[in-house]
């Protein structure tokens, strides 16, 4: 098969996944998380607090610490693993198109919605709060960071919990204890232990942009490491995604 004919596969299972991703039933979990986001930086913004700073760390807790896994969390682990169970992979499994490839376009296709939804949901937050405090160059500076960052953790994230779906028959209790137990709760304890979570790496990644908040005095990890780090895991996870999804029968 030609170069033209694996591109040409790789964007048409994009076109059809993102559309099965973004124009699902779970926007309206997607809708009710950004307006949560949304009610709580505009309450933050009402009180009498530093500026920066606090729309700074607010949206690093929030959205990067909280909100970023389980959104991927929501939409990774069942992308695939829902095609499965009701059946509809039969028409990209039995199409021509190398099954390892197809994979890729999944994975990119979950990637930018992701990305897309974040970008969103850091918007609404920052409008929220900054929008009664004033939109100042350095608050721009702010979302700038927190969207870039949001999308490094995107393609990390859905290399991991599509992954998690297409080896696993209930995908969402290893996704539950990701989000909430690992990255949530031992994340956020004092010590080494915090050092081998997902977004440990990505506020590492933040420390060296944001000059303000908790990240501004965040204890990390070097960003070339960081860097290297996450591609590292993105790649592995893309890798063994695609020869499982390649490998295994599928009804």
């Amino acid at each position: 098969m030609s170069l033209n004919a694996y591109i040409s596969g790789i964007l048409a299972i994009f076109k059809y996944s993102f559309r099965k991703v973004l124009f699902n039933r779970r926007w309206v979990i997607t809708l009710l998380i950004a307006l949560l986001v949304a009610s709580i930086m505009g309450y933050a913004g009402s009180q009498e607090m530093d500026t920066l700073d606090a729309g700074a760390s607010i949206m690093d807790i929030l959205i990067l610490s909280f909100i970023m896994p389980i959104i991927a969390m929501i939409y990774g682990a069942s992308l695939i693993r829902n095609e499965i169970d009701d059946k509809s992979i039969t028409q990209v499994i039995t199409a021509p198109l190398d099954r390892g490839i197809s994979y890729i376009g999944y994975y990119m296709s979950l990637a930018v919605s992701l990305s897309l939804i974040l970008i969103v949901i850091n918007l609404l937050g920052w409008l929220a709060f900054f929008a009664q405090k004033g939109f100042s160059t350095e608050a721009v500076e702010i979302l700038g960071a927190m969207i870039g960052l949001s999308i490094i953790g995107s393609l990390v994230y859905a290399a991991l919990f599509l992954l998690m779906g297409t080896m696993f028959k209930r995908p969402v209790y290893f996704g539950l204890f990701f989000a909430f137990i690992w990255e949530g709760f031992i994340g956020s304890i004092p010590g080494a232990i915090s050092g081998y979570t997902i977004k440990h790496f990505i506020r590492s990644i933040g420390d060296s942009w944001i000059d303000y908040g908790e990240l501004a005095f965040y204890e990390s990890a070097d960003a070339g490491t960081a860097y290297l780090v996450l591609i590292v895991i993105t790649i592995v996870c893309l890798v063994i995604g695609a020869i499982v999804f390649r490998e295994n029968e599928y009804p």
